[in-house]
């Protein structure tokens, strides 16, 4: 897996720049009786998938940095001559926003390269294939279908208005598409409501689970969904739709049944920098990654170039201050408070002071570059490396290889905590208390008054929403989806966040969705404006 992710670039050459391999009875698709043939060839097709997972629009450079955690506050701006960036700080996006726009077609393009794997997987001939080969063909349509899922999941997520566990399934989503956009017929269709993509989405996944297996033996396939990662969004999106007895079922189907546990903190405080054990005991689906890139070109990256717009600052042999990337984003310094003396503090955010490598020497973290006096400018921890700058050997090019996690059983955990609340409270707080005592360094399964959650009600409910902040903070789009799902975007503005450096956010009922972006609603003319834009 991960050298075939290395020829994502070269298949899809292959397929724009040669006439012999379309169809030529439709000349936007391939033609089965030249490629693909085989089921290496096939492997071609659903690497693609892989390789759009990693571009600049999703984890290969923006979803974060230019999206989920400077509009759920994650991050502060230290750049703030890019006005489309300062409208994610401040909560007023626009429709022609270019850093929306880009996440939402990249998003799409997975769906695509899903779809050409379920299209092809359908056409290929294999009257000469192995029984191996038919096993693993039935696996990359698992794995399509789970990805298809995935995008959609996400789309309607960021862009639906609402969640169906709030009664707002009947709202605007957003396009399902499952078929090749091959056609403007096909790319100009209209927006799905919320409860039509959540049932299409867990068919996918219905379909995805029997096709894949509960584990993958070689190392080279650990990328890849195994039914346990899907079985956990499935719960997931169980939850979202406020199918909580569905919910708890599967979660618990993974807790009990995926072989996976809790890392010690002495594995975790290191979980999301160089020194990472990749697809360790905890992680249930994660992006891999690895350092520099596969040519001379900027874009050529084999890594996630997330790490130069969020590099942290240090001192450099002058005493001076120096980011060690762009450096454009710091940590919020109402974070800080936040978290309080959670010991996770450290490993979401670096503090001034804490010992760094840069450059072959050590140093520290500086406070951040390019902020008044009175920030107290901590760097952002998870997924920027602490041992040379990006662009340093190892990360030439800016690439990095640390990977990113889509679903670890902490998620499974508090969400299987969450699908508890209403009518066992008991099981909420046994599972948020596993993941507090990992971190702070205790026996997961072991009772600990000194740190255990004893609440009920809605301080438990709080408790437990605090507990999803503090261990995913800085490491995916958890918290802005869950802020949109629990309506708390107001309240956290004004508890936490009323100012940034660039202006202060406002909240407006809309803000809990991303605008349908510009491009889209010029160029699709089924496409509804998304209400309150």
């Amino acid at each position: 897996m991960k050298k075939t992710i290395s020829i994502i670039l070269t298949a899809i050459l292959i397929w724009g720049c040669s006439n012999d391999f379309l169809d030529v009875s439709n000349p936007s698709r391939l033609s089965p009786a030249v490629f693909p043939k085989s089921i290496a060839d096939m492997e071609q097709v659903v690497t693609a998938i892989y390789g759009q997972l990693t571009q600049q629009g999703l984890y290969g450079k923006r979803i974060f940095a230019k999206g989920t955690f400077v509009t759920d506050h994650t991050v502060d701006m230290s750049w703030t001559a890019d006005a489309y960036w300062n409208q994610l700080a401040t909560n007023q996006i626009t429709p022609d926003n270019t850093y929306i726009s880009t996440l939402w077609f990249a998003l799409y393009k997975v769906i695509n390269c899903a779809n050409t794997v379920l299209l092809e997987a359908s056409r290929i001939n294999t009257a000469g294939f192995s029984p191996e080969d038919m096993k693993r063909l039935s696996q990359m349509k698992g794995e399509a279908l789970f990805w298809r899922g995935w995008a959609h999941q996400h789309l309607v997520a960021l862009w639906g208005e609402g969640y169906a566990a709030n009664g707002d399934g009947g709202k605007q989503g957003i396009p399902l598409r499952l078929e090749v956009a091959s056609s403007p017929e096909k790319l100009n269709i209209p927006r799905n409501t919320v409860d039509e993509v959540y049932d299409q989405i867990l068919l996918d996944y219905k379909e995805a689970i029997d096709l894949l297996p509960a584990s993958w033996n070689d190392s080279e396939n650990f990328p890849r969904p195994t039914s346990f990662a899907v079985k956990s969004f499935v719960g997931q999106l169980n939850l979202f739709k406020g199918d909580l007895a569905a919910a708890k079922i599967v979660l618990k189907d993974v807790i009990d049944n995926a072989g996976k546990e809790l890392v010690s903190f002495a594995d975790y405080k290191d979980m999301f920098n160089e020194k990472q054990i990749k697809f360790n005991s905890e992680s249930i689906l994660e992006i891999n990654f690895r350092n520099g890139n596969s040519g001379a070109n900027f874009w050529n990256s084999e890594g996630s170039q997330h790490a130069l717009l969020a590099a942290l600052c240090f001192e450099n042999a002058a005493g001076n201050v120096e980011s060690a990337g762009w450096g454009n984003i710091f940590f919020h310094d109402s974070n800080v408070e936040r978290f309080g003396s959670d010991p996770r503090l450290h490993i979401a955010a670096l503090q001034p002071g804490t010992p760094v490598t840069m450059r072959g020497a050590n140093t520290v973290v500086m406070k951040y570059k390019d902020i008044e006096s009175s920030y107290q400018g901590w760097s952002l921890g998870k997924y920027i490396p602490r041992n040379a700058r990006v662009g340093d050997n190892p990360y030439v090019g800016n690439s990095v290889g640390i990977n990113m996690y889509l679903m670890r059983l902490a998620d499974v955990y508090l969400l299987y905590a969450e699908a508890n609340l209403v009518d066992n409270e008991e099981i909420t707080r046994e599972y948020i208390n596993k993941v507090r005592r990992r971190a702070y360094g205790l026996p997961a399964h072991v009772i600990a008054p000194q740190v255990d959650i004893v609440s009920s009600g809605t301080q438990l409910r709080d408790e437990l929403r605090e507990e999803r902040f503090k261990e995913f903070c800085g490491e995916g789009v958890q918290h802005w989806i869950d802020v949109c799902r629990w309506k708390t975007l107001d309240q956290e503005i004004k508890t936490w966040y009323p100012n940034t450096r660039v202006g202060a956010p406002t909240y407006n009922k809309q803000d809990l969705y991303y605008p349908i972006p510009m491009a889209e609603l010029e160029s699709n003319p089924n496409m509804t404006p998304s209400t309150g834009y």
